[in-house]
């Protein structure tokens, strides 16, 4: 039985590291909108089979970052205005109610992880990595989610997490941008400190909506241009 599980678990591996590669380029701009993804290329430059390069596309489209078409395989999907109020008006449903489910229940324990990731993101900002930046806002946003014990709905807020990016990239003056988030959420986690659930709810659906004016505004500036 653990004979026939092994390959199974590689492959799986293989293919999450497929997946994360494609999204880094995806995210980063590397692909951009419309840019159709040739599995052989992904294959021959990984160095891996196309079955896994075609199970990681399978994985993107249900996050959202390709559609994959008839004729022409897997393409990146496009930034738009209102796939981005879709994104984030799912954000601003889901993560205040997760917080208060959370709150319900967090220890101490988990009030220190959050304490963590919030000053593992500080630490981050003055190297300017985004893409570990990103990695670690959304890290601080688990820690405060991840007492719910809601392991259903915050897989569906860490897909809409793996959409965000490319939009949350789009800001004007990035470390303007990292640099309000951080004091956003300094506030938030002062508030879940203190054991505040209705202020730290409404702070974190401030820190979301505030967010996606400042890039729905940007897209649709955008798209009345093009």
């Amino acid at each position: 039985m653990s004979t026939q599980a092994k390959p199974l678990l590689q492959r799986q591996t293989v293919t999450a590291m497929v997946a994360d590669y494609i999204a880094s380029k995806i995210i980063g701009g590397d692909y951009p909108g419309g840019h159709q993804i040739r599995q052989e290329a992904i294959a021959a430059e990984l160095g891996v089979s196309r079955i896994p390069v075609r199970e990681a596309l399978l994985q993107l489209e249900a996050d959202g970052l390709v559609v994959i078409r008839t004729h022409r395989g897997a393409v990146v999907s496009d930034l738009s205005a209102d796939d981005a109020i879709d994104l984030f008006d799912a954000r601003l449903l889901l993560e205040p109610f997760l917080v208060r489910k959370a709150m319900a229940r967090m220890s101490d324990e988990d009030i220190s992880n959050a304490g963590r990731a919030l000053k593992d993101y500080e630490d981050a900002i003055p190297r300017g990595d985004p893409k570990e930046l990103s990695r670690l806002n959304w890290a601080f946003h688990i820690a405060l989610l991840s007492p719910a014990m809601r392991p259903r709905s915050l897989a569906v807020v860490q897909t809409l997490y793996n959409s965000a990016d490319r939009y949350l990239r789009l800001q004007i003056e990035p470390i303007k941008a990292q640099t309000k988030a951080l004091h956003e959420h300094r506030d938030i986690f002062e508030a879940y400190r203190a054991r505040d659930i209705v202020q730290t709810s409404k702070l974190l659906k401030k820190h979301v909506s505030d967010a996606a004016e400042e890039i729905v505004s940007q897209l649709k500036a955008s798209e009345s241009l093009a």
